[in-house]
């Protein structure tokens, strides 16, 4: 039987106020690229199991590590967990440390994290601008240079959905030296959709290269924060001498463990994502509003120099979405993908205003 979101939902209590972090009732959340929807009923049934253990020290990384290998036909010592990808990228950056090399480069509009990190651990950041809101994989190996230590790729590109191909990626990796690393943060992986999306998981034996994945998106679980790395076996071992010891905990593994055995729940998030984005391209066209078409699960929305002070009304009409000009694109707004309620309720309100 083919599952349905909206039935297994029914099943769930729902509390709105603690699912809004203390808002009243009534709060639609398209901000955050969360996955609007609770996570798999195996996952709740794994918490509470988990309940009755918590006197102990979490254990099951092993377990998840071999769980995650299945799933990518990989051995389990090719992953790496986190607490969220953020510890991940910062266990990267206390291992990498080098004294003549401390450059990073980033584009110029993504994660901001990558940034705030280099700076907390003393690196030097390069900004590489976009081309036409994609990664221009180009731009970023001219700008590699004899102190560049690591590059960070965000493919989907957040804010913009946009990716770069597998084309480009092979000529890119192709071409870097060996004494840099390259960190795709592959974290919205699971919504892309394009053919063309890189097979990144090829290159890890060849090159230098450590991809991030997330339990936050796809899989439901953003308030336990769990995140994971993919590399080859040596350097994920390298890179884990910097891991603090149960920075993951048992509540995390375990419902961890259980997304991923639950594939029927990620097909039908999946599904549900196709279905919110065919929704905002027809009803953006219909506003005659300017998007991006995005490999995500959120998209970004151009509404001119108006772009902040609409920002600001639909949150005065309890609709949250992420201005962009701390991405540098001021003139954008990003609208992630919610329920079909939540979907609804944010195009009226912005054809209200506009």
């Amino acid at each position: 039987m083919k599952l349905s979101i909206s039935d297994s939902v029914k099943k769930i209590p729902y509390y709105p106020k603690a699912l809004m972090y203390g808002h009243e009732d009534g709060w639609v959340r398209l901000s955050s690229n969360e996955n609007p929807y609770p996570p798999s009923e195996m996952v709740f049934e794994s918490i509470l199991d988990a309940l009755f253990g918590i006197n102990r020290y979490p254990g099951g990384e092993k377990e998840l590590k071999d769980d995650l290998a299945g799933l990518y036909r990989l051995k389990g010592d090719n992953f790496l967990i986190g607490n969220g990808s953020n510890e991940l990228i910062e266990m990267t950056f206390r291992a990498m440390k080098h004294d003549a090399r401390n450059g990073v480069i980033v584009t110029e509009s993504s994660f901001a994290f990558y940034d705030i990190a280099a700076r907390i651990y003393g690196y030097e950041t390069t900004k590489v601008p976009l081309e036409g809101l994609r990664t221009d994989l180009g731009k970023i190996a001219a700008a590699i240079d004899d102190r560049t230590r690591i590059v960070f790729l965000n493919n989907p590109l957040n804010p913009t959905g946009t990716i770069y191909h597998q084309e480009e990626f092979e000529r890119f990796i192709g071409s870097l030296p060996p004494e840099v690393l390259v960190v795709v943060d592959e974290a919205y992986a699971e919504f892309a959709e394009s053919e063309s999306f890189p097979a990144t998981l090829a290159f890890l034996e060849k090159y230098p290269v450590l991809v991030l994945r997330t339990f936050s998106k796809a899989y439901g679980l953003a308030g336990l924060r769990v995140g994971y790395g993919i590399g080859d076996t040596e350097l994920v071992s390298f890179l884990e001498r910097t891991k603090q010891p149960f920075s993951i905990n048992l509540i995390a593994i375990l419902a961890a463990r259980a997304a991923v055995k639950d594939q029927p729940r990620l097909a039908a998030v999946l599904a549900n994502n196709r279905s919110a984005k065919s929704f905002y391209y027809e009803s953006l066209k219909a506003l005659a509003l300017e998007y991006v078409p995005t490999e995500a699960n959120f998209v970004l929305v151009r509404l001119g120099p108006r772009a902040d002070e609409i920002t600001k009304k639909l949150f005065d009409r309890k609709v949250l979405v992420r201005f962009m000009g701390a991405y540098g694109l001021p003139n954008s707004i990003r609208i992630s993908f919610g329920t079909a309620y939540e979907n609804t309720r944010c195009i009226e309100e912005l054809k209200r205003l506009l």
